[in-house]
């Protein structure tokens, strides 16, 4: 994707309507396996204030927010937080709250000393070192879940190859790791394998397609599309596997170096 904040609207706000709910069951079970990895790299939820940047339908806020003392997600997308706040209504959670920005406009004086864990989970919102500064300013602990170097997914490389696109992980992980190495911290750093299946309508994953051809900059071939998709329709659903890596990082800001594990 061509990253622009106009761009990463658009995405994300067709993503809304399919992107996981907090609370499927698969969904849940994907983001304790990743909360119990944190916490064996001592990263700890439980009644703690906690940000989630580029919260999305709340897959980690309104997870986190049974264990944690309160938990806020902030995302650009206002289609995202329209989910959040409905699943935060529909199972009755008083300690959850969002707001509707792109990180990269948020004053830090909106955040600053406010939290105790910042979050940052598989998102564009995190791409400089300010972005990083101001994760810092507002939490003493600091957790980035992001992209590392695997993305592989047979429907969609076909289909980005015939559009003369790479398709490929976003950047994530290597560049947040280098512009930590510039700020002098030295982040715990862990390595996981993820995957995941996607079943959707004909229409539904050639709506989808045609965005993503869009936000890259690419004319869409939709006659061809049609019939790929057409060819890997069974039972009225085409199915995608996704195989991915992902690197958790977790570190301290200077002042809370001396700690031995996250608070």
């Amino acid at each position: 994707m061509k990253g622009t904040r106009a761009n990463e609207k658009i995405f994300w706000d067709s993503r809304a309507r399919s992107y996981p709910l907090p609370f499927q069951p698969a969904t849940a079970a994907k983001t304790r396996r990743l909360l119990r990895l944190l916490g064996g790299m001592g990263v700890q939820f439980a009644g703690k204030t906690v940000l989630d940047i580029g919260c999305g339908t709340g897959v980690y806020a309104l997870l986190l927010a049974p264990e944690a003392k309160a938990v806020t997600g902030i995302d650009s997308s206002d289609a995202m937080l329209k989910i959040f706040r409905a699943e935060r209504a529909r199972r009755g959670i008083k300690n959850a709250a969002c707001l509707l920005s792109a990180w990269g406009k948020l004053p830090v004086s909106a955040v600053k000393g406010k939290f105790d864990i910042a979050l940052a989970s598989m998102t564009m919102a995190i791409k400089t070192k300010a972005d990083l500064l101001k994760m810092e300013a507002a939490a003493p602990c600091c957790v980035y879940i992001g992209w590392a170097g695997v993305r592989r997914n047979a429907l969609l490389e076909k289909v980005y190859a015939a559009h003369g696109v790479k398709y490929r992980p976003p950047a994530g992980a290597e560049r947040t790791l280098g512009l930590l190495a510039g700020l002098g911290r030295r982040p715990a750093v862990k390595y996981i394998r993820d995957s995941w299946e996607k079943k959707a309508s004909p229409e539904a994953t050639l709506a989808e397609i045609e965005i993503s051809m869009r936000v890259n900059g690419a004319e869409f071939r939709r006659e061809w599309t049609e019939d790929l998709l057409r060819r890997r329709t069974r039972r009225g659903e085409v199915r995608q596997f996704t195989r991915v890596r992902k690197a958790l990082i977790t570190w301290l800001p200077p002042l809370r170096k001396g700690l031995k594990t996250a608070p």
